[in-house]
């Protein structure tokens, strides 16, 4: 046999190796490695591999006297299809699997999927509808109150977020409050947040979206607008570290409805929280708002499109 590096090495040297072996330094991610090999697979140890990749619960749970009925194939079969894919026998080989469940048997028994494409909007409306209906059901006016009171008054509003939702909802965040006349400066590159940070001082405002409240480097960078002096707040999950960091947290309490091929429905309650804020502060600023906001009619209609009944450039 020999490895993609071109070297040669011996087979036959009784551990059932063959040109889809694998080291056992190899990810533990299990499924995803079988599904990446399973064509390389002898037609007995594809027998094996296609019943963890349908059954893994039952692969894990059953005894090997049963795994060989199940199966249709010998005791040693399994153990040289265990070494084969890195493991060091069929213990090894359901710990993993069992590791590989944990964090992802959502992604192999997913919820039923819609039938037509009427099922699909349908779907999309109502939980967009009931992500919306749970945040509203919550609303924290007092401490929206007081998010509004420091946006309204800060020198500079920073808005950090990084990942898929978080990093374009900063963007959502500076379209939406520039146009106010407050001076907004969005960040999502966590090297960039942490020295946006050091610049920070006293009159400044740090607002942070987190889906997951889990983000070492932007709980890295708030500590450090709070050393030099700035308020800080968060739109995120309850009781998480990001949470726990800031000094105004707005708890996002809408959760994902566990269907892992739809667009995630959380996104609608940061959306309606930043509306939220956003009419609030406008509230609380409406004379340069008004003239910030007319100033870009202004400029709208002169160059770019006369119908003044338009939204602006939303």
């Amino acid at each position: 046999m020999r490895h993609r590096d071109g070297n040669s090495v011996k087979s036959g040297s009784g551990t059932g190796t063959n040109d889809y072996e694998i080291s056992q330094s190899s990810s533990a991610d299990i499924i995803g490695l079988l599904i990446d090999r399973e064509q390389s697979f002898s037609k007995t140890h594809r027998r094996i591999a296609d019943a963890i990749l349908t059954e893994p619960h039952l692969f894990a749970e059953r005894p090997v006297d049963e795994l060989t009925e199940w199966l249709q194939v010998s005791a040693p079969t399994i153990t040289r299809f265990a070494r084969a894919v890195g493991c060091e026998g069929l213990r090894d080989l359901k710990l993993k699997v069992m590791g590989s469940m944990r964090v992802g048997i959502r992604y192999l028994e997913p919820v039923t999927p819609p039938a037509a494409l009427s099922e699909v909007a349908e779907r999309v409306v109502n939980r967009a509808q009931r992500a919306i209906s749970t945040m509203h059901q919550g609303f924290d006016l007092l401490l929206a109150d007081r998010i509004i009171n420091a946006i309204s008054n800060c020198r500079v509003l920073y808005a950090f977020g990084s990942g898929g939702v978080s990093s374009w909802l900063v963007e959502e965040i500076q379209n939406r409050f520039f146009r106010l006349g407050v001076r907004v400066v969005p960040c999502s590159d966590q090297q960039m947040q942490l020295m946006l940070a050091s610049t920070m001082e006293r009159g400044d405002m740090l607002l942070c979206c987190s889906l997951t409240g889990n983000n070492p480097e932007l709980e890295h960078a708030i500590s450090v607008a709070h050393e030099y002096g700035a308020t800080t707040a968060a739109l995120t999950r309850p009781s998480s570290p990001i949470a726990n960091a800031v000094d105004l947290h707005f708890a996002i309490n809408a959760s994902d409805d566990g269907d892992v091929l739809g667009p995630t429905s959380i996104r609608y309650a940061y959306l309606l929280v930043i509306d939220l804020l956003a009419y609030g502060t406008a509230m609380k600023r409406q004379i340069p708002a008004r003239e910030k906001l007319r100033r870009l009619k202004q400029q709208f209609v002169t160059f770019r499109d006369p119908d003044d009944t338009l939204p602006l450039c939303d």
